[in-house]
């Protein structure tokens, strides 16, 4: 799996094709070249890491914890599979 620098980088070439080459703040006044300041790349990082951390780490947890088993029970072979359809069954006909 990505880590989160690798995704944070990869929103950021995704938004300018240029986030990976530098200009000096000189070149970006005289010139029209491709490239992003220091400080211009970094307000892009910024942005992708703060929309990364508020909105996909968080669906990012979430599926590692239903993966896991921690927020759901999945079943470990075919017969489990089949007793926690029983239960679930059951349960159903429980509320009908």
């Amino acid at each position: 799996m990505k880590t989160r620098e690798e995704i944070i980088n990869n929103m950021c070439h995704t938004m300018r094709h240029d986030y990976g080459l530098r200009i000096s703040e000189d070149d970006r006044m005289y010139t029209l070249m491709s490239g992003m300041t220091d400080s211009e790349a970094k307000a892009l990082h910024d942005s992708m890491a703060q929309i990364f951390d508020n909105d996909i780490a968080p669906t990012f947890e979430e599926f590692r914890r239903i993966n896991e088993g921690e927020l759901i029970t999945l079943p470990k072979s075919k017969e489990h599979a089949e007793a926690m359809i029983r239960v679930a069954q059951f349960f159903l006909a429980t509320y009908e």
